[in-house]
């Protein structure tokens, strides 16, 4: 995929200027996080696990997203066998008020303002959200792939403003807000 910084555990194959800190992380590896996941159960894991640790830049998170988008497919090459992102994306248990797939978030409530995606975001979009404030969100109906890298937890955990603000779903929803303008046109 030409996606070279996308890796785990990215201390062992990059210099740390490279490499964005974490938060100093003092109840359990009692250290400045840098270049290392976050996520103490995936740490727990060697960093290596599904739903944290994965480390890139945002240019290289967007073509995992196109991946994804394209279920599976990139460059006209199946990495991914088709109907996998398909299905892993999907929500299963809407009906009982579950707005998670197998392995994605999904828009927890349409059209909510404070939920887990934009109010514009069709039914069938999907993504994930990070505890230290990343974000992507790929939107299969309107081909939209968002990346949204911070790092809210630095230097401390504390920093809740990125959830107050809903910045990253507020800017999403700009985005879609700037597609209407422009097909308007």
């Amino acid at each position: 995929m030409g996606a070279g910084s996308l890796t785990f555990n990215p201390y062992l194959k990059f210099e740390l200027d490279r490499i964005v800190p974490t938060e100093y992380d003092s109840a359990f590896r009692k250290q400045l996080l840098h270049g290392m996941v976050h996520d103490e159960g995936a740490a727990m894991l060697g960093g290596v696990s599904g739903h944290a640790g994965l480390f890139g830049t945002a240019n290289d998170v967007a073509k995992l997203m196109h991946l994804y988008l394209n279920d599976g497919l990139y460059a006209e090459e199946q990495l991914i066998a088709s109907g996998v992102v398909h299905e892993y994306s999907k929500c299963v248990y809407c009906d009982e008020g579950n707005y998670r797939g197998m392995g994605f978030d999904r828009p927890n409530k349409p059209g909510d303002p404070n939920g887990n995606a934009a109010p514009s975001v069709s039914e069938k979009s999907f993504g994930h959200s990070g505890f230290t404030g990343t974000y992507t969100w790929i939107d299969p109906e309107n081909e939209i792939v968002y990346v949204f890298l911070s790092n809210r937890v630095h230097p401390t955990r504390e920093n809740r403003n990125i959830y107050k603000l809903n910045l990253r779903t507020n800017i999403l929803e700009e985005v879609y807000k700037a597609i209407e303008k422009a097909k308007s046109r």
